[in-house]
Order: C-alpha cells, then structure tokens, then sequence
C-alpha cells in the first residue's frame, strides 16, 4: 500500500509502475516546491517510497503481428507517394499553413482520438474494466492519502474510488481530466438526472486542474459543474503539451493540493 496512488492515462503500454513512478516522484515534488513546501526537508526517497503508481497500461499492449502480417501490412502502405518528400513541406502541408504550430496541434488532435479509442475499449469491455480496477485496487488501502490521476486515469480513479467508504484520501487530484464530457458522463451515468454525479466515497477533498489548450477537457474542464460545489478546479498552463502530466505535477496548484493531502501544508 502507499501513501500516494497515481493513477496514469493512455500510452503507457510499453513502460511499467517502476519506471513511471521514478520519472515522475521528481515533477511531483517540484509541484510541492513551486506551492511554497520547503522540500529541502523532504526527501526524494521518501516521496519514491510513498507513491505507488497503478499500473494498466500492459493491459492494452497489443499482440504483435506476425512477420507475414506485417510484410503484407507494409507492402500495403507503401505506394511510394512519400519518396524523396521533404520533411519541412510535409510539416507544412500537415499543418495547412500554419507552420510546425499547426502540425503540433495536429498531431494533438490525433493523441486525442487515439486515447478515445482507449477509452471506447474500456467502457465497452467489462472484461478489461474490472481488470484495470483491479490494479489500482491492489495499491489502495487505508494508508493512503493522496490519488492523483492523470487523464483517462482520472476515469478509472473516479470509479474504482466511487465506491470504497472504507479509504481515508484527503486529496483526489484529477489532471487532464475527461470526467466532465458528455461522452464520459452519458457513459458512468447514463439515467443521471439533474443533480450532481456521485462523491467518490472515502474521499475527503477533490482538486481537479486543467490545463489551457488541453483537449482531453473537450471544451468542460470544470468538475463542479458536474460533480457538486466540493470539487475545487484549477487552471493552469502547460506550455506547448497542455496534457502531458509532468507540467501538471509541477503546477503549484497541483503541488499545494499534494502537500494539504500530506500534512506538509494547511488547509
């Protein structure tokens, strides 16, 4: 069990909680430095031993083609029309003028339609749900204090959490987070009337940050809208990766709430 559960989103199907967990304790305490927490008096290997990261993403590693799949894939694809092309016109044609800008927002708006692909298999396939729940379920307990969840993860934190009275989290903190879209909550709630969604049971406080630019939001980046009063947004920015998570654990927001779920702030 850990004092600190972190909860990843989509992509991660090639790594594992090890890595992840060493990649990110330093943003996380970077986070706690920049809301004013004198971490000089806090040290790394405490945070690394604290936090456990719920790991699931080898759950949707694929199976790997076969080597004649793959050279009847290949041949299927190559039709030369990207022979001796040059890769600044490439950018250029991708973007629609709007130079390498373009091309990054681009390349966003793919990221994005791939993790809803993600997100399709798990509400589509119980089977996968309840294994998925299972792994962040295996690092719960009640030593812990702290969830933070990063975009599709934020899903599965808030359902795996939903209904687990017998934690005590101070903090729930949701990055990036999908949870107020209509295609997330016509998914969790899909007889919900006007009222607020559920409170995750157990939980004490819930910090959700949103970044600008950040297209897992889908233009609803407010939880209080949805999920009552209680749930206290942020708004932060993310640079030229509005959704990756290491700018979201280094946001001092992010960093205030991890240290008031600690004990290293007040309230």
């Amino acid at each position: 069990m850990a004092e600190i559960v972190l909860v990843h989103g989509a992509f991660h199907e090639l790594w594992g909680p090890t890595r992840l967990g060493m990649r990110w304790a330093p943003s996380l305490m970077d986070g706690m430095w920049a809301a004013g927490v004198d971490v000089r008096g806090v040290p790394l290997d405490r945070i690394r031993t604290a936090l456990r990261v719920a790991f699931w993403g080898d759950l949707f590693r694929p199976a790997p083609l076969a080597p004649d799949e793959l050279v009847a894939r290949l041949g299927e694809d190559d039709d030369g029309s990207m022979e001796n092309v040059d890769l600044a016109e490439v950018a250029q044609a991708l973007a629609g003028g709007g130079g390498l800008h373009g091309l990054a927002a681009a390349i966003a708006r793919e990221t994005q339609q791939r993790s809803m692909e993600q997100l399709g298999r798990y509400f589509l396939e119980p089977t996968t749900a309840e294994r998925v729940h299972d792994r962040v379920h295996q690092v719960l307990g009640e030593d812990t204090r702290v969830v933070v969840a990063h975009s599709m993860g934020t899903v599965i934190a808030y359902e795996a959490l939903r209904d687990r009275a017998d934690l005590h989290v101070e903090q729930f903190i949701t990055l990036g987070s999908p949870l107020g879209t209509d295609l997330v909550l016509g998914q969790l709630f899909p007889t919900r009337g006007d009222g607020p969604a559920p409170w995750p049971a157990g939980v004490a406080r819930w910090t959700n940050v949103a970044a600008e630019g950040d297209l897992a939001t889908m233009g609803a980046p407010r939880l209080a809208d949805h999920f009552g009063p209680d749930v206290r947004d942020e708004y932060v920015f993310n640079g030229r990766h509005p959704h990756d998570i290491e700018p979201y654990l280094t946001a001092a927001e992010t960093g205030r709430a991890v240290a008031r779920g600690l004990g290293l702030l007040s309230r």
